[in-house]
């Protein structure tokens, strides 16, 4: 019987490591057989399965090492990972939704609060924050509000001029 071949190799595999690393349930079933296939194959080493999964032998050897050490294989399951705490509680982000939405003067903040950069002023003047403007640009879309940025206006315009020009 003739030996099947797969046409676009690289691009299958690619596509498959993908989805294993984006799906939890699958990246620990990936783990498993990489585990399962160390323990059937006798020639098998760490170099020649981390190769087949494209992990590091060093990670094949820590999965090994961590079944036997526990004796359990849920040790291979993906923890929650907490990341980074954010700057702003979540009392402290309603606040400023309230500050914007309303009348920043009405809370003693002297800014019109409309685009990045003076979030970034009002978050530093009221809480003592330093953030930057592209994060204070990602809490106005988080929040719901668009950004209003200033629009150049030609000095000396001919107003019917402007009106020609416009599509119609």
């Amino acid at each position: 019987m003739k030996r099947l071949t797969d046409k676009d190799r690289e691009s299958i595999r690619e596509k498959i490591q993908a989805y294993f690393a984006c799906n939890e349930e699958a990246g620990y079933i990936y783990r498993l057989h990489g585990v399962l296939l160390f323990s059937e194959k006798e020639a098998g080493s760490c170099d020649s399965i981390g190769a087949l999964f494209g992990n590091s032998p060093r990670t094949v050897s820590n999965r090994i090492k961590r079944i036997n050490d526990t004796g359990n294989i849920e040790g291979l399951r993906s923890k929650k990972q907490s990341g980074r705490p954010a700057r702003l509680s979540e009392a402290r982000r309603e606040e400023l939704k309230a500050i914007i939405r309303e009348s920043p003067e009405k809370y003693g903040i002297a800014i019109n609060i409309r685009d990045g950069k003076s979030l970034s002023a009002c978050i530093h003047i009221k809480y003592g924050i330093v953030m930057k403007t592209g994060t204070c640009r990602r809490l106005f879309h988080q929040s719901g509000f668009p950004l209003k940025r200033a629009r150049p206006v030609a000095a000396r315009s001919n107003e019917k001029k402007k009106i020609g020009s416009k599509k119609t």
